[in-house]
């Protein structure tokens, strides 16, 4: 009996083993999935769709073969489209049906401008060379690619996408260490029955049979009742093994290279849309706009920053370039943080313009992190810094959807908040103007407000102090773009430009008013016999709850500036 289970036992482990070295042998899959493709006609721009990209799975490298110029970018398929627009250009789609594995090529004419794609906030990704290109392609959110030279002459025509298959050689190993489990049980167990077999057989004395009488034979009983004996766990046995080595052929899977369904998206769920950029992009972003703002502090030349840096966030720098070529003791401006980003919230839209949010530091201790908010007017344009706020200190943001999920954009004028958004400025000067008695000042909580207790008490000093002139103070809304995205209770952090403008006139003509420090430097004079018209801007963030909330308003931020002085 023993040696009939080490021949089964035996039997079974040569099959798991020759199954094994299958699987890496004969079985074994191909390297990489090809897909090569010869466009025919010329055109400036080539767009890989998804449905190309996802012939496999896995993420793909696209090769492209020319003499000349070559660019790769790969974006959110949208992105790519949108840039794209009405220009001509070829689209390589993947087909169904009959072909599942070929691509298409076909060309879509249109009378869009021609443009250079490099550089473009769009892209997740982008390599260029001159000769022979290739890129992997990481495909989250329907990732499409564009190839083009330089945007104006044709594009490379010889494609070739190649799916890398990654062999999984785990059940290869099972099998083959199972089966030599099961050989070595084999071996073991035949050593035992020869041993047993060579202790039982020992010396032994022929002896005559005594006489026998006659035997009766009786005979077989053909009931249906179960046989035991040798025979029986014979067959036993080998319906045992039988069964061991079909569920091991069974359980091999198919190999991971094989073609099938088109690998899913992010596993995050979007509020409307995927957000609007990554943070690895958006770290790209942000540091392009670092290195401009950073050309432009150091030459004071405010044409630098305008090709990165608009609305409040540009007059705001161009006013204290003016103060520091007045004068050489007026130092730079905070630099734009690179460093950290502690917050991504990018808006969840597929329309423009488009804007993000993200909180940056230095990583040094003792500096105050920044607010960057970033919008992208048009596909083609860049995102441009419209506000950068200093946080207050001890300032908490309320809780917001992560990066990968986006936040939501908020109208200027929505009605479903505390207070429409583009309302802010003014109810919140008549708060500073006013304190307590203010209308307004129920809705708002200034209880560690440092920029408004500043700023109040500075007003209320500068009204006590002047005996022999009158001021006026008006807080308006400064521009109106004001950018609001949602938090996760249904409110909003919102970044908006509040103007503030004070008038200050003597009592009498025997009297004029005195000027000093940075009103001082715009003005060119100490002061005016008429009178002084003077201009802040203050970029704020708040955080503003849903109209239902019991919460109040709060400062997050702010930032003001001295952006001109005028007599009357």
């Amino acid at each position: 009996m023993r040696f009939l289970t080490a021949a089964i036992l035996f039997v079974v482990s040569a099959l798991l083993i020759l199954v094994g070295i299958a699987q890496r042998t004969v079985w074994h899959p191909p390297a990489n999935h090809i897909q090569a493709i010869q466009v025919e006609e010329k055109t400036p721009l080539i767009v890989l769709k998804a449905s190309a990209l996802q012939k496999f799975p896995g993420n793909p490298i696209v090769q492209v073969k020319t003499t000349g110029k070559a660019f790769i970018a790969a974006g959110r398929q949208a992105d790519v489209d949108a840039w794209v627009g009405s220009t001509n250009h070829v689209v390589v789609t993947g087909l169904s049906g009959d072909a599942p594995t070929q691509l298409l090529a076909s060309v879509v004419n249109g009378s869009g401008k021609l443009a250079n794609p490099a550089g473009s906030d769009l892209w997740r990704a982008e390599v260029n060379s001159v000769g022979d290109l290739s890129t992997r392609v990481k495909l989250v959110d329907k990732t499409a690619v564009l190839i083009a030279s330089d945007g104006f002459a044709d594009a490379p025509t010889s494609i070739a996408i190649t799916w890398p298959i990654v062999f999984d050689p785990t059940s290869s190993n099972v099998l083959i260490i199972f089966g030599g489990v099961l050989l070595l049980a084999a071996v073991i167990l035949n050593w035992l029955a020869w041993y047993q077999m060579r202790k039982e057989r020992g010396p032994r004395r022929r002896t005559p049979r005594a006489p026998q009488g006659p035997k009766m034979r009786r005979r077989r009983n053909r009931s249906s009742a179960p046989v035991r004996g040798r025979r029986s766990a014979r067959n036993l046995s080998v319906a045992v093994a039988g069964l061991v080595v079909a569920g091991s052929l069974t359980g091999c899977s198919t190999q991971p290279g094989q073609a099938g369904a088109s690998p899913s998206s992010s596993g995050a769920t979007s509020i409307l849309q995927p957000p609007v950029v990554t943070e690895a992009q958006l770290s790209v972003v942000v540091k392009r706009i670092a290195s401009v703002v950073a050309v432009a502090d150091a030459s004071r030349d405010s044409k630098v920053l305008a090709s990165r840096v608009s609305g409040p966030a540009y007059d705001s720098r161009k006013a204290h370039y003016i103060l520091q070529k007045a004068s050489k003791k007026i130092g730079k401006l905070p630099a734009i943080a690179t460093q950290q980003l502690s917050l991504v919230l990018p808006a969840a839209t597929n329309l423009w313009p488009r804007t993000v949010m993200a909180i940056t530091s230095t990583g040094v201790a003792g500096d105050l992190p920044q607010m960057l908010v970033l919008q992208q007017k048009t596909p083609r344009s860049q995102y441009m810094l419209w506000y950068n706020i200093g946080m207050l200190p001890g300032a908490k943001l309320p809780v917001v959807n992560t990066a990968a999920v986006g936040a939501i954009p908020v109208a200027a004028d929505s009605l479903f908040l505390k207070i429409a958004p583009d309302a802010l400025p003014t109810a919140f000067g008549d708060l500073i103007d006013k304190g307590s008695s203010s209308l307004s000042a129920p809705m708002f909580d200034v209880t560690n407000d440092e920029y408004y207790q500043q700023i109040a008490a500075s007003q209320q000093s500068q009204a006590t102090n002047l005996n022999n002139a009158t001021i006026k103070m008006k807080h308006l809304l400064g521009n109106p773009n004001v950018i609001s995205l949602s938090t996760v209770n249904s409110g909003a952090l919102v970044a908006v430009f509040m103007n503030d403008k004070y008038v200050i006139k003597p009592k009498d003509r025997t009297q004029a008013v005195a000027v000093s420090g940075s009103e001082k430097l715009l003005l060119g004079a100490a002061g005016s016999p008429t009178g002084i018209k003077s201009f802040y801007g203050t970029m704020l963030l708040f955080y503003v709850p849903a109209i239902a909330s019991k919460d109040k308003i709060k400062t997050l931020g702010a930032t003001q500036v001295l952006l001109s002085v005028k007599s009357m």
